[in-house]
């Protein structure tokens, strides 16, 4: 009842080069940088935007022993349905965010993690801690712009990047336990044999008192761990992460374990005049994931 599942991802690089001098656009100086919104070809603020648009940072986010990074905006975006999986703890069962759009195709919003485009499968690459923010394009008119890729709705990640100064270390963890809160009440091997005496049943006993429930069942171990490495200065900045994280499911055999890395370097050149960005994520990630609850315990 078991399924194994391995897999190994390693996005591509990213490179970019922008000309600063060339595509410069004057930002109002009473306009926190923060609240700018990046949307394909536009760039401004919720007011000046058209079209629904939410964006969600770091301190928004949901603060739980999250697997999934969708799970840290679950329950916060009008109109998205987030739904776990129930044959897997990383596994995500649907996520509508424009409602169905299609009747042969699948219903799910475009992924683009740092301009690269990709599915929901993509997100088990990204560390949660490693998300600066969510930007949601749940409009038409917003939409638009990436063609029938973006009909069922969008939602770009931004990861965090380098900063200007010394080399800092940031450390993130958490540990916790699940186990069965409550069992079916079942009888004995010696209370079913009275039982079966009482009412003249005729039983195969083998002699045995086993309790299967409890023999199939365990305390399962979740902890996260999360590491960072940034600095540089005002020509260059650099970011790398590791992070794992470890989950046991209540039934033995049931676990899931995610290995992830993060890189990101920005260089410029000319004294401001060519930007280049290198970014670079990738995971591991082994699964034995439970088929069905309910035939396991029948």
């Amino acid at each position: 009842m078991i399924r194994r599942h391995g897999k190994l991802t390693l996005l591509t690089l990213l490179l970019s080069a922008s000309c600063s001098d060339i595509f410069a656009q004057e930002i109002p100086v009473t306009t926190p940088i923060d609240s700018l919104i990046t949307v394909g070809y536009a760039t401004g603020s919720l007011k000046t935007l058209s079209g629904s648009v939410e964006k969600i940072t770091e301190t928004q986010m949901n603060k739980d022993q999250i697997t999934n990074p969708l799970e840290a905006i679950r329950g916060r975006v009008p109109g998205l349905t987030i739904q776990r999986g129930s044959n897997g703890p990383a596994a995500l069962d649907a996520v509508r965010l424009r409602g169905t759009t299609s009747l042969t195709s699948g219903n799910d919003p475009l992924i683009i993690v740092d301009g690269v485009f990709g599915d929901l499968s993509m997100l088990t690459s990204i560390y949660p801690t490693d998300i600066e923010s969510f930007t949601i394009l749940k409009d038409a008119s917003e939409t638009a712009q990436y063609g029938s890729r973006g009909a069922s709705g969008v939602i770009e990640v931004t990861t965090k990047k380098g900063m200007s100064g010394r080399t800092q270390v940031a450390y993130n963890g958490s540990f916790g336990i699940s186990t069965v809160y409550k069992n079916l009440k079942m009888l004995s091997g010696d209370e079913y044999r009275r039982v079966a005496s009482e009412r003249g049943i005729s039983i195969l006993d083998k002699g045995n008192n086993t309790d299967f429930q409890k023999e199939i069942e365990q305390t399962g171990l979740q902890q996260n761990h999360h590491i960072a490495f940034y600095g540089g200065s005002s020509e260059s900045s650099y970011r790398v992460s590791l992070g794992f994280m470890d989950r046991q499911g209540v039934i033995l055999n049931e676990d899931m374990k995610n290995f992830t890395s993060n890189m990101n370097m920005n260089q410029k050149m000319f004294d401001g005049f060519l930007n280049c960005e290198l970014g670079m994520f990738g995971s591991i990630q082994k699964n034995h994931n439970l088929v069905d609850y309910q035939k396991t315990f029948y």
